[in-house]
């Protein structure tokens, strides 16, 4: 009996134990996952154009971001017109926009896209300077900033440029200043740097007026368009600004040159499309006599020697062959003729006896000596 309750209290006890192993065994806590972020909202901004100016560009962005595009795209903003900005999923509340108008004026300004629906742009920021250049050469860059301030900011003239004569009214939107430092930039000449105070005295005029402008007439008679016309009262190598700007002469046009100098003597340089150059000295600007550039070296010679000459050659410097003689008859004595050359202002000079001896004059300034008397011991003379 003993033996069988032994037994049973055994089962008893392992039964409870067979359960337990029954029994799977929680696994690690697995961590909860966090919840996705709700896409930022498309954002949209109603602009509308209330100022005087067709507005020509917009631009939103982060601050310290890329500018991106142009948000019109292909449009522009008519005065008193609304466009919608699509700016799509933009997560920063606190954007840049920055406006270009039309006339080269801009303006850059903060601005809370989450709480603003609709902006309207109006001139009540806006300053209009009236400029003014009395210097000979175009403006090409204006830069006006605070006095003191390090960045000089944008280029006021933006895409324009102010011809040498010219007025343009420059406009400063956003601009609070009135101590201000003036920055100009012309074509070939050095930059000009002030101290202004546009509150007081809202014009500014580059140059002296009181220095006379003086105006020629340019021609070009030559086959080849001109590039370039330089013109300087100084000598030495600074001819200054390129008097045809971004312009050529075309072959047979003329265009009225201005120069604004207090002298009459000026020495003209042109190039030529093919290089080529052609120098005047000593142009009175006073007299206003048209300038007239043939495109060629002209050269008057006469001959004192006793023999005639059957053949007169010239060619620049840089030709390999002497090309076709320049006089269809003998050049007799006390006979004159005048050849020409299409290159530069150095060339050769080479005569021919009707004896066929020869004489040559090498590698001589055309520029310089334009007329040349043949007889014993010129090509002496002419090298001095």
């Amino acid at each position: 009996m003993r033996a069988i309750l032994t037994s049973l209290l055994l089962c008893g006890l392992a039964m409870p134990a067979l359960a337990q192993g029954d029994i799977k065994r929680p696994g690690p806590a697995q961590p909860a996952q966090p919840a996705r972020p709700e896409p930022a909202p498309e954002r949209n901004l109603e602009v509308t154009n209330s100022t005087d100016t067709v507005i020509r560009e917009v631009y939103v962005y982060t601050l310290g971001g890329p500018q991106g595009p142009d948000r019109l795209g292909a449009a522009v903003l008519p005065v008193g017109r609304n466009f919608s900005l699509r700016l799509g999923r933009v997560a920063e509340c606190r954007q840049v926009m920055r406006i270009v108008w039309q006339d080269e004026s801009e303006e850059t300004r903060p601005v809370d896209v989450c709480a603003t629906r609709s902006l309207a742009l109006t001139d009540d920021n806006r300053r209009d300077i009236a400029l003014r250049n009395d210097t000979d050469a175009t403006l090409m860059q204006v830069f006006i900033f605070a006095r003191g301030t390090p960045d000089a900011g944008p280029d006021r003239l933006g895409r324009a440029t102010v011809a040498p004569g010219g007025e343009f009214r420059l406009r400063l939107r956003g601009f609070q200043a009135c101590e201000v430092t003036v920055r100009a930039a012309f074509q070939g000449l050095p930059a000009e740097t002030r101290e202004a105070d546009i509150c007081a005295r809202p014009q500014l005029a580059f140059g002296d007026p009181n220095v006379p402008l003086r105006e020629v007439q340019v021609t070009n008679r030559s086959g080849v368009a001109l590039q370039s016309i330089y013109a300087t009262t100084q000598p030495g190598t600074n001819w200054g600004p390129d008097r045809l700007g971004a312009d050529v002469l075309a072959a047979g046009a003329s265009f009225a040159m201005r120069m604004r100098t207090g002298e009459c003597r000026a020495r003209i340089r042109a190039v030529f499309q093919n290089r080529r150059e052609e120098l005047r000295e000593g142009v009175d600007l006073c007299a206003a006599q048209p300038i007239i550039f043939h495109g060629q070296r002209r050269l008057a010679l006469g001959n004192l020697y006793e023999r005639p000459i059957a053949g007169i050659y010239l060619s620049a410097v840089e030709e390999g062959d002497w090309g076709a003689n320049q006089i269809s008859a003998p050049l007799t004595r006390n006979g004159t003729a005048e050849i020409s050359t299409d290159g530069g202002c150095r060339a050769d000079l080479r005569i021919v006896f009707d004896n066929e001896s020869a004489e040559e004059l090498r590698n001589f300034d055309i520029c310089r000596h334009q007329a040349i008397t043949l007889r014993p011991g010129w090509v002496t003379e002419a090298r001095e």
